[in-house]
């Protein structure tokens, strides 16, 4: 017995090594960066989570959880560690449950090393960025409605579900479609999982309203504004001005003919219409006027449903990594926001890549190979559609889950956001993921063919069944 115990307890110890080995490929531009990947946001999530204090423009959530992560401000490594964690154990998760009975530890190796080298997963991860938690919450799904893990497990997943919602602005409205999309597609997965989805879909699109709700602050303060930047660039708004200005006073027709083309202008350049008319709680009653007189007329409408669509598509295939990071000299936000809470590192964050050189520059080739790798994955995917049927409900259930995740992050981002390279390769890592997964389970289902077909011959008893330790992760 006691050597019996003795077994199951290698067997975990070496399934946590294999969690670990597979956190440390997903680290590997934080590793090349010198110093995890940061991004102009990332002062405020820092800053928001230390003080503490709801931000004008972002939710408390994921400051919250820098804090948790990095032990009260130890170090910004530990925080994309614990990212990389998590996704690791969300990925064996699924391997496992898709495996059945063969061994699933050396495929999740093997599939997170390949996403980390050749997708942009590695890259979301290595981030101080709440990005990565747009594909959590997809994961976090994909599991909970295979329905084979244990009562605290689900618990587990579930807070993680929340946090990953919370975390960003987005999240809400993004999960809350997704998860009525999946009621509504319920019957093509249901079937061989363990449990119904509907009492899980409420579930989670209760914790995806109560994250919105922890969010009401940020959101009344800043969503007319970066809504305005989003019908800046559809072009909307300029054609409503053009059309308006000669019977509405407002201080924004001063500047209708010197708009600026982005959104990022508008919002941050000092310079910009929208600073020199007021600050975004002044401008308030102004922007929400804009906005109402558009979504009231058809012909505006029309054109804001013409321009969304325009940018999803632009956006789905958008999926650049390095957008964002930038340097950050002495006297910027960030680091200043470095030196308050992370005193001890300021050294290795100065010392960084994105530091010395622009790091687009230095990521070009990346950027070429991923886009080569996702055209690469469509003609396998049109394939595993074509063979749709032949397919398990829970394989069935990651492809919907994850496409369908796709799909709604881009028109998210395109319907209230902006085109920005950043939003497409948070989730787009997602293709060749069920691809991979998909690979996995045809080469064990053909190496169970060979089995069963070596049993016949009788040979099935020369050598041992190495077990396996699936509760353990």
């Amino acid at each position: 017995m006691i050597a019996k115990l003795n077994t199951v307890e290698i067997g975990k110890l070496k399934n946590y090594a294999a969690l670990i080995v597979s956190s440390l490929c997903l680290l590997i531009p934080a590793f090349w960066n010198h110093y995890p990947l940061l991004n102009p946001d990332t002062a405020t999530y820092i800053e928001s989570g230390f003080i503490p204090e709801m931000p004008s423009d972002r939710p408390i959530a994921y400051g919250l959880l820098i804090r948790l992560f990095t032990l009260n401000g130890l170090s910004l490594w530990l925080l994309v560690f614990a990212q990389a964690y998590i996704v690791s154990w969300l990925i064996f998760k699924v391997v496992k449950n898709l495996s059945g009975s063969t061994p699933y530890v050396i495929p999740s190796l093997v599939i997170i090393f390949l996403l980390s080298i050749g997708t942009s997963l590695s890259w979301v991860v290595s981030q101080a960025q709440p990005d990565v938690f747009t594909s959590i919450a997809l994961l976090c799904i994909v599991v909970l409605l295979m329905g084979k893990e244990n009562k605290w497990t689900n618990l587990i997943l579930y807070i993680m579900f929340f946090f990953a919602v919370a975390v960003h602005l987005s999240h809400p409205a993004l999960m809350i479609a997704l998860l009525f999309s999946l009621f509504a597609l319920s019957r093509v997965y249901i079937g061989s999982t363990n449990s119904k989805p509907a009492p899980k879909l409420l579930t989670l699109c209760v914790l995806s309203v109560i994250a919105l709700l922890t969010m009401v602050t940020p959101l009344s303060k800043s969503k007319h504004i970066f809504f305005m930047g989003s019908l800046l660039e559809k072009g909307v708004l300029k054609k409503y001005l053009d059309d308006n200005c000669s019977s509405k006073t407002y201080k924004l027709c001063t500047y209708k003919d010197a708009l600026p083309q982005k959104a990022d202008d508008f919002w941050w350049d000092p310079q910009s219409p929208l600073n020199k008319i007021g600050d975004w709680k002044t401008v308030k009653p102004e922007f929400n006027d804009i906005i109402h007189g558009i979504f009231t007329q058809p012909a505006y409408i029309k054109l804001y449903a013409a321009a969304t669509t325009t940018q999803t598509a632009h956006q789905l295939i958008t999926f650049n990594i390095g957008d964002g990071n930038q340097s950050f000299p002495s006297g910027s936000y960030v680091n200043r926001t470095l030196v308050k809470y992370f005193p001890d590192e300021i050294r290795q964050f100065t010392n960084a890549i994105q530091n010395d050189a622009p790091v687009l520059e230095k990521v070009s080739l990346p950027n070429k190979i991923f886009t080569i790798i996702i055209i690469c994955c469509l003609p396998w995917l049109l394939y595993v559609f074509l063979t749709w049927k032949t397919l398990s409900k829970e394989m069935q259930l990651l492809f919907i889950v994850c496409i369908t995740g796709i799909l709604l992050n881009s028109l998210d981002c395109a319907a209230f956001g902006t085109l920005n390279g950043r939003y497409g390769c948070k989730a787009v890592w997602l293709i060749p993921f069920c691809l991979l997964v998909f690979a996995a389970s045809k080469l064990a289902s053909k190496e169970k063919k060979c089995s069963s077909r070596l049993g016949d011959r009788g040979f099935t008893n020369r050598s041992p069944v190495r077990p396996q330790y699936a509760s353990s992760v």
